[in-house]
């Protein structure tokens, strides 16, 4: 006898199989582990894998589409931030484009709304949170809600400020 039929002879089939399926789960677990790895280190799709059967006219409208949509989303963004004060990184969302490269389709940035106790000081960083909110050409609709609020608040402090002006 040999030694791989002596260290197996006292199993039972049955445990002989567990522990070749038990084997080829830790085989598959590290072809997986690889598999992302492999795809992780690329940013775009090998031209071999994919299937000739697109127009490649529209593929490159499409792709063009993402790229222009990632950049306006990306100035969108860095706009707010630079001109308000931000608490955080610029976050963005991504989806993957037909090219295999990740694209911005949403963003937000996390600006500093604490108000001061000095009225003054509280107007003028909510005149900043609103120009920063209505910085960009295309404002969407969480950009108007904060520029709405903030214009609210102003209002409001100025109201607290003439009721106190007059009771002195």
């Amino acid at each position: 006898m040999d030694i791989i039929t002596d260290q197996y002879e006292n199993i039972s089939v049955n445990q002989l199989y567990a522990k070749l399926s038990a084997k080829f789960e830790q085989l598959n677990k590290v072809e997986e582990a690889q598999k992302v790895e492999n795809n992780r280190n690329k940013d775009y799709i090998e031209t071999g894998l994919v299937d000739k059967n697109y127009d490649e006219i529209d593929f490159a409208r499409v792709v063009e589409k993402f790229r222009s949509k990632d950049a306006e989303i990306r100035t969108h963004e860095q706009v707010h931030a630079s001109i308000g004060h931000t608490t955080a990184p610029i976050s963005y969302s991504y989806q993957q484009g037909p090219d295999g490269k990740m694209y911005a389709v949403g963003g937000s940035v996390r600006l500093d709304t604490s108000l001061s106790d000095d009225p003054k000081a509280a107007a003028f960083k909510l005149d900043m949170l609103q120009k920063a909110a209505s910085g960009p050409a295309q404002m969407s609709g969480a950009d108007g809600a904060i520029a709405s609020q903030s214009n609210l608040n102003k209002i409001l402090l100025d109201i607290e400020g003439e009721k106190d002006g007059n009771n002195k």
